[in-house]
């Protein structure tokens, strides 16, 4: 049953709606939280479990959607771990969306079987199945955003949560208001605001039985410490957490922000000048370290003790590696690399002159013209000798012993020799040789052969450019 209330006029966006008079405050809050994450309309899909949290948002942003010219849908999954109970809770959630009138997608699912597989424990296994079932209703309503029903209890949990397990100061910055498509619109509500609302609004819900045993970290966190703090020492515990985590999330985000510019400062064509992240100060140096793991596609697994060894390896030789969870980073002279390590693709491809020769590291450019070259020349084109060359040339890949004349030397040497002598990063060795048969003419990129320089007798060149970023995928 859906209590008839008394009506108020609220002003919002420079409009007045007709609202709940009892409902003021959890309407306002609500609204307040989407204004403040750029939310102005839109499509919403509720994460629907059927407990009070959720039956609150659901039918508060329900009440809400002309005002604030939003669509809502809803979402269930059941995780099939709490068999007949669960099947009640889709059953009640299917009824509950009937009468408001909102579309539902429901889902069933083994959590535990996924458990199994991944190795994760059944509170990460939940988690990682549900974010994955709401990503594909919001798909499949083609909506903007997901709500989800966290409170400040649940964050303030999370919070101390995080400060009993050992966490540095990112996990000790709560729960987001928004991020990315997932919104809580809860999230400056008390549990007991909720329980209030569907109280006053006669709405129904369902008990996770679940959630009554203290066997689980949260809830004994929920039902046991939480409590004991308010009674005994703090009955604002809970503000007080999140309000020191909303400071503290200001110092992290003016830390990574500084973190952000150092990195960049130091990037360089292949890695990151590990002189320059060396001299960083420890708490930017660690965000740095992580940001650029983020970069290469690394953001979950890393652990302080992987930080603390990736800064040990920038005072490391070149060559040297360390592989931690989804990637490794290696040394490769002044740089510090991160990504795993492929072996470079062997390739020989005749020249075409005139035309363009496409490798796997870039592509290349060769041009045949008569006479000497021009006097001003382009800075990233190389001019060869083609009385010597000819144009029977390949391009390919660098091969074991290969060795040229490179330009201005005394005599030949060991191509592996002049690129380290050269302190190119490793990564940056794999780059295409034009040769005839054995001999290499141009090292792409670097340098010609002192075999093919152009000199005052040259009749007829070969101008080659290359283009490292475009190639094969």
């Amino acid at each position: 049953m859906i209590i008839c209330p008394i009506l108020s006029l609220v002003k919002w966006g420079g409009i007045y709606y007709t609202l709940v008079m009892d409902n003021d405050k959890f309407y306002a809050s609500i609204a307040g939280s989407l204004k403040s994450a750029g939310i102005t309309g839109g499509g919403i899909v509720v994460g629907l479990s059927g407990g009070a949290d959720s039956v609150a948002l659901l039918h508060a942003l329900n009440s809400l959607k002309s005002a604030l010219r939003l669509k809502i849908y809803a979402a269930h999954l059941n995780h099939g771990i709490r068999g007949d109970e669960a099947d009640g809770d889709e059953r009640y959630c299917a009824e509950l969306c009937a009468g408001l009138g909102i579309e539902l997608l429901c889902e069933k699912t083994d959590v535990p079987a996924y458990r199994e597989l991944s190795g994760k424990t059944l509170e990460q296994a939940a988690r990682d199945v549900r974010y994955g079932f709401l990503r594909r209703a919001k798909a499949h309503f083609n909506a903007d955003y997901i709500a989800v029903a966290h409170h400040m209890n649940d964050n303030a949990e999370s919070i101390l949560l995080h400060l009993i397990r050992g966490s540095g100061l990112s996990g000790l910055t709560g729960m987001e208001l928004k991020r990315g498509d997932i919104i809580r619109p809860l999230l400056h509500l008390k549990r007991r605001d909720i329980e209030e609302y569907v109280n006053i609004n006669g709405l129904d819900y369902r008990t996770d039985s679940t959630n009554l045993v203290a066997d689980g970290s949260r809830n004994v966190l929920r039902l046991m410490l939480v409590p004991m703090i308010e009674e005994r020492l703090n009955p604002k515990f809970t503000e007080g957490l999140v309000s020191t985590a909303e400071l503290l999330s200001e110092d992290e985000a003016f830390l990574t922000e500084t973190a952000q510019n150092a990195l960049l400062s130091a990037k360089r064509d292949g890695g990151y000048d590990r002189a320059v992240l060396s001299k960083l100060a420890r708490p930017i140096k660690s965000r740095a370290i992580r940001l650029a793991l983020a970069a290469s596609g690394v953001e979950t697994d890393v652990e302080r003790k992987h930080i603390d060894e990736i800064c040990r390896l920038l005072s490391a030789k070149t060559g040297a590696s360390l592989d931690i969870p989804h990637t490794s980073v290696h040394i490769s002279n002044e740089l510090i690399c991160f990504g795993k390590r492929t072996p470079p693709e062997s390739y020989s491809l005749p020249m075409n002159i005139g035309g363009k020769t496409v490798t796997p590291c870039g592509t290349v450019y060769a041009e045949l013209a008569e006479g000497a070259p021009p006097a001003k020349r382009q800075p990233d084109a190389f001019y060869l000798d083609a009385s010597v060359t000819g144009t029977e040339l390949t391009v390919r890949s660098r091969q074991s012993g290969d060795r040229f004349h490179p330009l201005g030397a005394p005599g030949t040497k060991k191509l592996k020799d002049w690129m380290i002598d050269k302190k190119l990063p490793r990564d940056a060795r794999n780059v295409p040789l034009v040769c005839r048969g054995n001999e290499i003419f141009c090292v792409l990129g670097h340098t010609v052969s002192e075999k093919v320089r152009v000199t005052k007798k040259t009749s007829a060149y070969l101008k080659i450019s290359f283009d490292k970023n475009e190639h094969l995928l």
